[in-house]
């Protein structure tokens, strides 16, 4: 039984709330306030008790459009689905829906980050580079942004830059990261695709070059120059402590006294300061042990080995280049290629290859095996970076060093 939309927009408020029946169990209810709303009068499914269902409100819903939707909830019931449920469940449906569609890029990837490192994937060192290289290339660009709205063509972009500056090396790890973040959203339902899945093909090739390094007839010369060079003392002993230790830059700038144990003759470097995120400790040749001696003669700071003029902090990421470059040898050999001068020395003079790798903090890929070498090599490692102490004043001195623990050949 229809009702004339004048009656329905005539109806007044009073101060009991009111109904008018527009037929097919549906009414308009009037309130105090004046609001009125569309309600089905309906029997729940499982209980068959009376209750109500609000339709919507008048005017923004009409006589017509209420007796349909009324039409529809019945369909429910008669279906053994209550409508209030059912429409309760579809609002959260839609708020969860709004609420994934508004997660954006930099929130799903700090998440991400934050349950692997507690899942114990990385070690600190590591995840630290890890967010850091999210926080330079990628959330500038794109953090803001909805994940489920990124695609393929927008992380292109945004990895041109990487790739412009000629980090290809970290535009491979990104790649590889981003679809690390994706697969993490995928199976949590933030998005159905992967598109770090369709980039990782349009990446150049990675160029390796390697760090220039010394020849063994060269060093006698590059040693001489670094000797003489007219930068400070310390700074020359962390190129000559650089060398004996094999150890990379930033492994000596930040060396502190608390590490170094010279009367066991070892440097303890914890794993927050490691390129591979675990602890390492380097034997200490007796010429190591001199140098050191000698830098502490010329005054302890509480902290760091090697600082500069500003008190307290370490030397600058340059400083030890720095002096190379002033003494001739640049493009001749770098700071990091002091290891690979090292490297193929001792792996020419036939020490074993594990050891070797032990010593230049590699990380062996079956950690198991590597948590045992990295024990059981340490005595075989003394012996080997006191011979490469050796051979190096050998090389100054013309002297022959006897070779000791080479490996079978």
């Amino acid at each position: 039984m229809a009702v004339s939309d004048t009656k329905l927009r005539n109806a007044k408020p009073t101060k009991k709330r009111y109904q008018i029946s527009v037929g097919e169990s549906t009414i308009l209810e009037i309130m105090p306030s004046g609001l009125k709303s569309w309600r089905l009068r309906y029997l729940k499914p499982d209980t068959k008790k009376p209750a109500f269902f609000t339709l919507g409100h008048y005017p923004e819903m009409g006589q017509v459009d209420a007796r349909a939707k009324a039409r529809q909830a019945k369909e429910l019931v008669r279906q053994g689905i209550d409508p209030k449920e059912h429409h309760h469940k579809h609002l959260q449906e839609l708020k969860q829906k709004k609420a994934v569609s508004e997660l954006t890029f930099e929130t799903v990837t700090r998440q991400w980050h934050e349950d692997r490192f507690k899942a114990g994937k990385w070690e600190q060192a590591h995840a630290t580079r890890i967010i850091r290289s999210f926080e330079y290339n990628i959330f500038p660009r794109i953090g803001s942004l909805p994940i489920a709205e990124i695609d393929a063509p927008l992380l292109l972009e945004v990895m041109q830059p990487v790739i412009d500056r000629g980090a290809i090396e970290t535009s491979k790890k990104l790649s590889q990261r981003l679809g690390a973040v994706f697969r993490y959203a995928i199976v949590r339902k933030l998005v159905k695709t992967n598109p770090a899945d369709y980039i990782s093909d349009e990446l150049p090739a990675v160029d390796v070059k390697h760090h220039p390094h010394l020849k063994p007839e060269q060093i006698p010369e590059f040693i001489d120059a670094v000797k003489n060079s007219l930068a400070g003392e310390r700074v020359r002993l962390a190129i000559l402590i650089t060398m004996h230790t094999l150890t990379r830059t930033s492994e000596t700038r930040f060396a502190q006294w608390h590490e170094f144990d010279l009367e066991g003759k070892a440097w303890s470097i914890p794993s927050d300061r490691m390129k591979m995120g675990r602890p390492h400790t380097v034997p200490l040749s007796n010429q190591v042990v001199t140098m050191l001696e000698r830098l502490l003669s010329l005054g302890r700071d509480e902290g760091y080995l090697f600082t500069t003029n500003a008190k307290h902090k370490p030397m600058s990421e340059n400083a030890m280049l720095n002096v190379i470059y002033k003494a001739g040898y640049k493009g001749i050999v770098t700071i990091h290629g002091l290891r690979g001068t090292g490297s193929t020395i001792l792996n020419e003079h036939k020490f074993r290859h594990d050891v070797i790798e032990t010593a230049l903090a590699h990380v062996d890929p079956n950690k198991i095996r590597g948590a045992y070498n990295h024990a059981e090599y340490f005595d075989e490692r003394r012996r080997m970076m006191q011979y490469y102490s050796d051979y190096l004043d050998s090389l100054c001195s013309g002297t022959d060093v006897i070779p000791i623990n080479r490996k079978q050949v």
